[in-house]
C-alpha cells in the first residue's frame, strides 16, 4: 500500500466553515475511487496550510489521480500541491479492528502494550 500526504496552502481570509464547505464539495472526488481505501483532510490554521492524507492499495493508480488532480487542487488553493509518497507496509485500523501487513489482512492479539 502507499501513502500520499498532498500538503496545499490555505487561501487568505478562508475561514473554517468555507473550507468545510468546500472540502465537502469534493468528497465525490474520492467516495468510491477504486484504489483509494481512505482519505483524512487536515488543516493547520496557524501555518494556514492543510494537508490530505490519502492510503492507496496501487501506486499506479495514486498517480494517475494526482495526474489529473493537480491542476483543480491548484486552482482551488492558488498553487500545486506539494506531494510526498510513502510506502505502508503495516496499517492497524481499530476501528474495524483489522491489521494489514503488505496489503494482506492479518492476525494478531490486541497487547495493550505501552
Amino acid at each position: 500500500m502507499i501513502t500520499v500526504m498532498s500538503r496545499f496552502q490555505l487561501r487568505p481570509g478562508l475561514e473554517r466553515s468555507t473550507a468545510l464547505e468546500e472540502i465537502q464539495e469534493t468528497v465525490g472526488w474520492y467516495q468510491g475511487r477504486a484504489h483509494c481505501i481512505r482519505k483524512y483532510v487536515c488543516l493547520n490554521w496557524e501555518g494556514r496550510y492543510g494537508i490530505g492524507v490519502y492510503l492507496w492499495d496501487d501506486r499506479e493508480a495514486a498517480e494517475a489521480f494526482y495526474a489529473a488532480a493537480t491542476a483543480e487542487i491548484e486552482r482551488q488553493t492558488g498553487a500545486p500541491p506539494e506531494l510526498t509518497w510513502f510506502e505502508t507496509p503495516v496499517v492497524v485500523d481499530n476501528a474495524v479492528g483489522e491489521v494489514y501487513v503488505d496489503g494482506v489482512r492479518s492476525q494478531f492479539e490486541p497487547s495493550l502494550a505501552p
